[in-house]
């Protein structure tokens, strides 16, 4: 392959020695009879590529030679063709997302018999059919514009459902759903979940990003075991003290300062309180069986109350006002995060536990910690496995700190509508970012 090809000459080349096809301009053309050695392929995955859909894709597709195809992953391919063509008779998953479907190029789903999974977030096709497709077992539609869930009702077998990001839904046919195990409705402008109730089956439910306030009603799900009711500000969470069947527990963002609600979920292990500015967290000593913690953002000045959660593996309590730490007792950490606090770390010189290869703390992280005495802490043999992340950005802290705001909300799936021009500003803010972070790494 000749060295003085740019990046994109060069791949052509390479594409075009490894298919039958003709490779020009990115872009995969492939005719039906270069197509061989098909008979057997279960699984085809064609997310964001450049390619003919008239002469490829299609082709592939529409081939007697895949007759046995029963995953098919398409997604960002904004000029798909018309699915009702697809003799795919013995497909399962059907993965469409961010494909731009609309009018009534898959309103014939009923051929697809052994269909059980199907995924048509962010389009617009007409799913009128749908009710036909009784196979069915999971369906995502995810920002789909959806206004009623009527035919969706019909669907006895359904057991996993999200429908985030449509808003204000009618959701009063759910309780038909006598199988439904898993329910996602994120961002759906909710405000009570009274239409939910009857749904005793669910195990998972995610209600995310909404107006409640009263979920006076929730404690009649007594088979819930995730439950993520954050972002959601101002929350009643008292009638979540009925709910002792919880093993993971969201409830960041939610303004929260006590959890009294909480004393009888013996049974959680996952749970989340980040953001909720001064929250008491004395009742979590009774929580003795969480192996995941997240205090992050609680404007904590201590974590003695966590003395008895002998079982934590993995506890952040990163952006809080801490300064002493008594972790003795946690001897099952394998994550402990303490960025960004006041922490004296004078005091860790008396636990002789940090000897970390003895007690498994490996990713135990110190930060921005800038008294001398604490570089000379960092020397100590004790400490000699303890990862120091003291990263000096220079002139750069309040960057810094605004784009770890910003990647905090996005891990939370916040979802927010900005202008182009504030999306540039952003990028250019995170390129900028990781350019002084490599500076001072290299020095």
């Amino acid at each position: 392959m000749r060295k003085n090809m740019d990046p994109n000459q060069q791949y052509d080349a390479k594409m075009t020695q490894r298919y039958k096809g003709k490779i020009k301009d990115g872009k995969l053309e492939i005719t039906d009879s270069e197509i061989t050695n098909l008979s057997f392929l279960e699984k085809l995955e064609i997310s964001m590529l450049k390619i003919n859909v008239s002469s490829g894709m299609h082709v592939i597709l529409k081939s007697k030679k895949i007759k046995e195809l029963k995953m098919l992953n398409v997604m960002d391919e904004h000029s798909i063709f018309n699915l009702n063509d697809l003799e795919l008779e013995n497909l399962e998953v059907m993965e469409l997302q961010d494909n731009d479907l609309e009018n009534d190029k898959l309103n014939n789903l009923s051929k697809f018999m052994k269909l059980n999974t199907l995924d048509v977030s962010r389009n617009k096709v007409d799913l009128t059919n749908i009710h036909n497709v009784t196979s069915l077992t999971k369906l995502y539609l995810r920002k789909y514009g959806l206004q009623s869930i009527d035919q969706i009702a019909s669907l006895v077998n359904l057991k996993d459902l999200d429908i985030s990001g449509n808003i204000d839904i009618e959701l009063s046919p759910l309780y038909k759903l006598k199988s439904l195990s898993k329910l996602q409705m994120c961002y759906c402008n909710l405000k009570n979940i009274d239409q939910i109730v009857k749904l005793i089956t669910l195990e998972v439910l995610a209600m995310s990003s909404n107006y409640l306030q009263n979920i006076d009603s929730i404690r009649l799900l007594v088979n819930l075991k995730e439950l993520d009711i954050s972002l959601n500000e101002n929350l009643d969470i008292t009638p979540l003290k009925d709910l002792v069947g919880l093993i993971q527990l969201d409830l960041n963002f939610c303004g929260l300062k006590h959890l009294s609600a909480l004393k009888p979920l013996i049974n959680l292990h996952f749970l989340d309180l980040s953001f909720n500015s001064g929250i008491n967290i004395t009742e979590l000593q009774y929580l003795t069986n969480l192996t995941h913690l997240n205090l992050e953002y609680c404007d904590l000045v201590s974590i003695c109350a966590l003395t008895p959660l002998e079982n934590l593996e993995n506890l952040n309590v990163q952006d809080n006002q801490i300064v002493f730490l008594d972790i003795n007792h946690l001897t099952k950490l394998k994550l402990f995060n303490i960025e960004r606090n006041r922490i004296n770390t004078n005091s860790l010189k008396q636990h002789p536990n940090y000897n970390l290869s003895v007690n498994n703390k490996r990713c135990f992280k110190i930060t921005n910690q800038k008294k001398p005495s604490n570089e000379e802490l960092f020397r100590a043999k004790t400490l000699k496995n303890v990862e120091s992340s003291i990263i000096l950005l220079k002139n750069a802290q309040n960057k810094y700190q605004i784009f770890q705001t910003a990647l905090k909300l996005f891990q939370n799936q916040i979802y927010a509508v900005v202008s182009k021009v504030d999306f540039i500003q952003f990028t250019s803010l995170t390129a900028r970012f990781f350019e002084m972070l490599n500076e001072s790494v290299s020095q």
